[in-house]
């Protein structure tokens, strides 16, 4: 599976969870690991987008630089 199916699969997931506020979120991919950085309102929205992006196919690790407070 290449980067972009990858990176288009995990901003799916995280548009559909109603949870989060995935639209300050931005996903990139290289090599099946997944950055997702921009900003969340707390830390456990934080963790809920490392666990669905861990959760997609062909993820191998997920990084995260998000900020929360936004």
């Amino acid at each position: 599976m290449d980067d972009a199916t990858i990176t288009a699969r995990v901003k799916t997931t995280l548009l559909n969870d109603q949870q989060i506020s995935a639209t300050k979120i931005d996903v990139t991919t290289t090599n099946g690991v997944v950055t997702i950085s921009g900003t969340v309102r707390n830390r456990a929205e934080e963790q809920r987008a490392i666990e669905l992006a861990r959760q997609t196919p062909g993820v191998k690790d997920v990084k995260s630089t998000l900020q929360t407070g936004g």
